[in-house]
């Protein structure tokens, strides 16, 4: 099994959740997996951040798995960080996840945004994976506009030799429109080979055990 980077074509497109969702997946086969995002953003006092929902799915506090990066600005890493007068080491990314490997964790590794986002200024997520042989797994929005986003995203890939595990179309609703209704098929028709999953919206409750059910056909 090897490891996963979750990539997306954009902000706001569910990572997270599909992550966690993975990283449930993995632990169901037996595996003894766990989410590692580097990175995070956004964070609010007193609200969830990223990084719990994927250690509430891996079912332990690793503090190995904890972010390098927590700032609350929701900006591209590098960025953010250089407007808090802070650095991202990217030896220290690889390092954490060598040393998780070692411990015998498949991991799924959650990036930020999109492949070319900066996790530092010259080291993107498209880097990440490149440096620490992952497969992607891309997800974006199930509606209108995700074909042109998807498939950029996945000739990126491409073109930089990372393996594409699949794909996900995150948050068809339950009475979709016609984009909702079409882009699977026209993403299969386009993009030969590549897996491709759809997951529902899911109103309130326990999406993350849904999710799993539906992305370990990824796996």
């Amino acid at each position: 099994m090897r490891d996963l980077l979750v990539t997306g074509t954009d902000t706001g497109v569910g990572k997270t959740m599909i992550a966690a969702a993975l990283v449930t997946a993995l632990r169901a086969r037996g595996l003894r997996a766990l989410g590692f995002k580097p990175a995070e953003t956004g964070v609010g006092p007193g609200q969830q951040t990223d990084s719990q929902v994927l250690a509430d799915a891996s079912g332990e506090q690793n503090a190995l798995a904890r972010p390098l990066l927590q700032l609350p600005e929701a900006l591209a890493p590098a960025i953010a960080a250089e407007r808090a007068g802070v650095t991202l080491d990217p030896d220290d990314i690889e390092a954490r996840i060598r040393q998780l490997r070692r411990d015998g964790y498949a991991l799924v590794v959650e990036g930020a945004g999109g492949v070319m986002v900066p996790l530092s200024w010259g080291y993107t997520v498209l880097d990440l994976a490149q440096a620490c042989d992952l497969d992607a797994i891309v997800v974006a929005r199930a509606g209108l506009g995700t074909l042109n986003h998807v498939i950029m995203t996945v000739m990126i890939l491409r073109s930089h030799q990372i393996p594409i595990r699949g794909i996900v179309l995150n948050g068809r609703r339950e009475e979709p429109d016609a984009a909702e209704s079409t882009n699977l098929g026209v993403l299969g028709r386009m993009l030969h080979g590549v897996r491709i999953v759809e997951v529902p919206y899911y109103p309130a409750g326990a999406p993350i055990a849904a999710a799993a059910r539906l992305v370990d056909r990824l796996l």
